[in-house]
């Protein structure tokens, strides 16, 4: 299955999933409490044995069995460790979010068997008019199989299955949360003995971080839904800047190699130029919403690289952490140094 719950553990604030499964709750609800709805469970550590020499003697390692739970009545062996392993039960994460972050959690659910748990909780949302609003998530991921360590990142993902998990975690991977204010925050190992302790750290950081930077960013976007566009010409230029031509061939290439060459630096150019052709198209009335400001092209360029952009690949891993994401966030750093 595409979601790939451990049963139907998922809990939405108010708004449900995709799939229908789990609780969506009405009200705002702690960790702990959210952690009690769904059914807890523990993981521990138990030493392996070999047969040798007709005794029973221990490896070294150990196996991760997880309680036995309401879905399967039995315990259930999800890889194996060695001594060092620290285990961080389910309950300390929700222990640790409620006394560090001190918000309602927006999401939580498990995986496969139990194996994963993921956590999310709204960071302060991004309001630059009455309907334009920019979302991102604390995101806390945990596993138990002696591989998938445990990590906390922003994204703009809201995690509910096993895709959006990957999605999110494929996000926080690839940005990197100073220069964004989105990405992978801290990951850790569970061989580390202050992995609580740095991960209550962290999220606290984040949460009061994210307050910070809202008010930055909203600061922002306002100042772009303030600045009109001058003239054709200012828009051509910061088109051009965003969807820029390929650098001509060099004199000095290979003659053997040029053709080849300048075929490929002719379709790049011809990309850039129906870029640009489409997203004034939206600017100019096609979009939605538009006006003529700064905000206005800024909703161009995302709803085109959002929507309007066509593509054999799947668009989900662009819009959030490829070459859309790029462009965008490409977008939005000239615009502002536009209006600075």
């Amino acid at each position: 299955m595409a979601h790939n719950l451990f049963g139907e553990r998922f809990y939405g604030n108010r708004q449900p999933a995709w799939h229908g499964l789990g609780i969506v709750s009405q009200q705002d609800e702690s960790a702990i409490d959210v952690l009690g709805q769904l059914g807890e469970y523990t993981i521990e550590k138990r030493p392996v044995f070999v047969t040798l020499n007709g005794q029973n003697q221990e490896t070294g390692d150990f196996a991760l069995i997880r309680s036995a739970t309401k879905e399967d009545q039995k315990e259930v062996n999800f890889g194996y460790c060695t001594k060092q392993y620290a285990v961080m039960q389910p309950k300390e994460i929700a222990e640790i979010f409620d006394d560090s972050v001190k918000q309602p959690v927006e999401t939580m659910g498990m995986l496969g068997s139990g194996e994963k748990l993921f956590l999310t909780w709204k960071l302060p949302d991004i309001d630059v008019k009455s309907d334009d609003k920019v979302q991102t998530y604390g995101f806390v991921a945990s596993g138990y199989d002696g591989k998938f360590g445990s990590s906390l990142s922003v994204v703009t993902t809201r995690v509910v299955c096993q895709n959006t998990f990957n999605i999110a975690i494929n996000e926080g991977e690839n940005q990197k949360y100073n220069d964004t204010g989105k990405g992978k925050v801290w990951s850790g190992r569970h061989n580390s003995s202050n992995m609580k302790r740095d991960l209550s750290i962290w999220m606290e950081h984040v949460q009061e971080k994210a307050l910070r930077k809202s008010e930055e960013i909203k600061e922002s976007l306002e100042a772009m839904a303030m600045y009109p566009i001058g003239s054709t010409t200012q828009l051509a230029e910061i088109l051009f800047s965003v969807y820029n031509d390929p650098q001509p061939l060099p004199a000095d290439y290979p003659s053997k190699l040029r053709d080849e060459k300048q075929e490929k630096i002719d379709m790049l150019a011809e990309k850039a130029r129906n870029d640009r052709y489409l997203v004034e198209e939206l600017f100019n009335g096609a979009g939605t919403q538009i006006d003529n400001t700064m905000w206005g092209l800024f909703n161009s360029i995302t709803e085109y690289e959002n929507w309007g952009r066509m593509t054999k690949k799947p668009a989900e891993y662009s819009i959030v952490m490829g070459n859309r994401a790029n462009t965008m966030a490409k977008a939005y750093n000239l615009i502002t140094s536009y209006i600075a």
